[in-house]
């Protein structure tokens, strides 16, 4: 019996199968996150090993800088089968594993690459560099500047989120077999700035310079920065002290550290960094700029926590602009999977870097032996409130206390492990990939409540959201797109393997597909997926 059919006639042999929604393409040794993810132009891809296990053989226990080989990322066919999930007893969970081509070391915690790190790769020194401070086993954000016109040489450069951070710069050039060679090696100067803290995930600006997030998880909590007996806080007083170290006994000023990095001169035998008070101080995750070269988006990292957007006065230069603050309302449902949010921004304030440096050096001079138990040195919960009612002075509140800020002027502060946040450029400029996309690694806490502006039932492994943009790059609405799980706390791996788990840095490819990385106890093997919105 004939049917009345009226779907597309297919080509012989032509594959009509939709592809899936996530294929898994690596997984990480046991105890270690997928972090730094960056795709070059051409297609290549480098990612880094974060503080794996202690436990695991031979070099596969320190951190490790390294690249994708052997494969175009933005050309990963769209039903490339899923890696396997190793056996977490077995000798796969205890190396990267890729689901084609290879996974090529570039460089491992203390590697001194031929006496040019003397101290060691992610070693943190003082500021004059004649000692180490510690040994980081946490890089993060990677950053490819390339130094010719085909993209095969450049500077790697790899950012340390430790207290205090730090960033490396390797010289490295693509050899005729794919793999990378390690020309020369670096560590960018940030004394000029006092140091830098938990430099986390990043990205590079329009204009060629990485761009590095400090992630200060206690930026709200100033009150308790000089206190000796701090001990629980990220970071506590045993890392305020380090920061000390690196300033050479100096006690550190809290509202030096929280800031967007800017890595001028990239490709100069000394970078130069600055760092954008505007921006404000948080727990910064990592910023993207727009086309417009104006409008910069900013996720907090941490629980509670805001959700910013900066624009500035000139295109280029995040010296000047106005910091705002995002204020949402939640669609009529609790399901995770299906509600989304309509933003409006909230202005705190104008600012220029001069003049918030201005008020940062003010603070100089305090240390701990001005602590007072239910007091401050710093500033107080009654000059917020004074800014926020409009009587203050000036507007440090804003670019100095920036959570409290939002908070004070009734902005959204429920975000819970609000991660990295990113477009595709060309994509977006052209209108052919036009979302933004971010992760929140646990929605639970402030999300999962019943009181505020976000009240969701919980996803414990995570969900992934995307933003629609306007003309003038103006966010006003946040859907999810992955939802991980189901979550079981009884097995072996909690949230199933078959889909994301606390994803954290995403990148967005040039046809729009999206690469996830997690960092997850939720997994016993962290993963890297690609999400394919066209997929089922």
């Amino acid at each position: 019996m004939r049917g009345d059919y009226n779907g597309t006639n297919g080509t012989d042999g032509q594959d009509l199968t939709v592809a899936p929604k996530l294929i898994r393409l690596a997984t990480t040794p046991l105890g270690s996150e997928l972090t730094g993810m960056y795709v070059t132009d051409n297609g290549e891809m480098f990612f880094n090993i974060q503080h794996p296990s202690s436990s695991l053989p031979g070099d596969e226990a320190k951190a490790a800088v390294g690249a994708w080989t052997g494969v175009d990322v933005d050309s990963i066919d769209p039903r490339q089968e899923s890696i396997t999930v190793p056996d977490h007893t077995s000798a796969d969970a205890q190396t990267t594993r890729v689901v084609s081509g290879s996974y090529q070391v570039l460089g491992r915690s203390g590697d001194t690459f031929t006496g040019a790190l003397p101290f060691g790769f992610g070693n943190i020194t003082t500021g004059d560099e004649s000692a180490s401070v510690l040994q980081s086993e946490n890089p993060d954000f990677n950053a490819f500047i390339p130094s010719n016109a085909d993209g095969s040489e450049g500077f790697l450069f790899s950012a340390w989120e430790d207290r205090p951070g730090g960033v490396s710069r390797l010289e490295i050039t693509k050899q005729g077999d794919g793999s990378w060679l390690v020309n020369d090696a670096y560590n960018v100067d940030f004394s000029a700035v006092n140091g830098t803290m938990i430099n986390c995930f990043g990205t590079v600006s329009p204009w060629g310079t990485p761009l590095t997030s400090e992630e200060n998880y206690e930026a709200e909590n100033t009150v308790r920065w000089n206190d000796a007996n701090y001990s629980n806080g990220y970071p506590n007083y045993a890392d305020v002290q380090n920061i000390q170290t690196y300033l050479g006994g100096t006690f550190p000023n809290p509202y030096d550290y929280g800031y967007i990095v800017e890595i001028t001169d990239p490709k100069e035998a000394a970078p130069i960094p600055v760092k954008h008070f505007t921006m404000g101080r948080s727990a910064h995750e990592n910023p993207v700029i727009m086309p417009d070269k104006k409008t910069v988006y900013l996720t907090d990292d941490g629980s509670f926590k805001g959700f910013y957007k900066f624009v500035a006065d000139v295109a280029g230069d995040m010296s000047a602009g106005t910091l705002y603050a995002a204020k949402v309302t939640q669609d009529a449902t609790k399901n995770p999977e299906k509600a989304g949010f309509d933003i409006e921004w909230i202005e705190l304030a104008h600012g220029t870097n001069a003049m918030i440096e201005t008020w940062i050096d003010s603070y100089d001079g305090i240390d701990e032996t001005m602590y007072v138990d239910g007091a401050t040195n710093y500033i107080s919960d009654a000059e917020v409130t004074t800014w926020a009612n409009g009587g203050a002075a000036d507007d440090r509140v804003a670019f100095l206390e920036t959570l409290r800020a939002a908070k004070a002027k009734d902005a959204t502060v429920e975000f819970n492990k609000m991660e990295g946040i990113n477009i595709n450029y060309d994509g977006l400029h052209s209108g052919a990939v036009p979302f933004m996309y971010v992760a929140f690694a646990d929605v639970t806490g402030g999300m999962a409540d019943d009181v505020g502006d976000i009240q969701l039932d919980a996803a414990r492994c995570g969900a992934v959201y995307r933003f629609g943009l306007d003309s003038n790059y103006n966010a006003s609405r946040m859907e999810p797109v992955v939802v991980g799980g189901p979550y079981d706390s009884a097995a072996i791996n909690r949230c199933s393997v078959d889909n994301i788990a606390d994803p954290d840095n995403v990148i967005v490819l040039d046809d729009g597909r999206v690469l996830i990385g997690e960092d997850t106890s939720d997994h016993k093997n962290n993963m890297l997926w690609i999400y394919n919105p066209a997929g089922k």
